[in-house]
């Protein structure tokens, strides 16, 4: 369970990969996103609005990592404690 939750995380979490891969920026996950949101924001003159919407984005993005842990968190749980019982 703990291999799947790391790579759950690795995967959400990544923006080399889709970076690089995809040339349409419609296919580019929230991670790729919200940085070009920010660059936008930071090239912009740092308007406040697009930095609260970079903020609030990355909040957002959380929440599935959240949800994942909460649900997975009892099969983690027993497995970590499972391992260490010596029998």
């Amino acid at each position: 369970m703990t291999v799947l939750l790391f790579t759950f995380v690795a995967t959400w979490n990544n923006y080399f990969l889709p970076l690089v891969l995809f040339s349409d920026s419609k296919w580019y996950p929230l991670t790729v996103g919200l940085a070009q949101w920010n660059a936008q924001a930071t090239a912009g003159g740092g308007a406040t609005a697009a930095f609260n919407l970079v903020i609030t984005g990355a909040a957002i993005s959380v929440v599935p990592l959240i949800i994942a842990f909460l649900f997975l968190q009892r099969y983690w749980q027993s497995g970590l404690s499972a391992g260490s019982v010596k029998g």
